[in-house]
């Protein structure tokens, strides 16, 4: 069975991109393109693992990993941040759900050594 991975991102490039790598290193991936639209999706999906940026329409990352710590349904689900504020990193470091960070633009080879070591892959 494939696992899960939704990218929670605004820009279409940057979405293309990502899935492109994850579907070719053998993950189902889904998207959305909206804070609003990032809880509903997860539970709908029930994604292994989050990609979750920082400035969002709607509801931003943190908002976002504040609202899945304190569903029980979601706070187990483990998120990748990505952002290209590198000092934004900070403000996730007391959710542990977070289990990494990229900062854009990616280093792919990275970017994908992050998703794997949070699925544990």
């Amino acid at each position: 069975m494939k696992k899960r991975i939704l990218i929670v991102e605004d820009e279409a490039g940057i979405i293309a991109l990502l899935q492109m790598v994850l579907v070719r290193e053998g993950y189902e991936v889904h998207c959305c393109q909206t804070g609003r639209d990032a809880i509903s999706s997860m539970k709908t999906v029930h994604p292994h693992l989050v990609i979750l940026d920082v400035m969002l329409p709607g509801l931003d990352g943190a908002s976002i990993v504040r609202i899945m710590g304190e569903d029980e349904t979601l706070s187990s689900t483990p998120v990748i941040v990505t952002s290209a504020l590198v000092e934004s990193e900070k403000m996730f470091l007391p959710f542990p759900q977070v289990k990494g960070f990229c900062s854009k633009p990616f280093v792919l080879t990275e970017f994908v050594a992050k998703v794997k070591q949070a699925l544990g892959d």
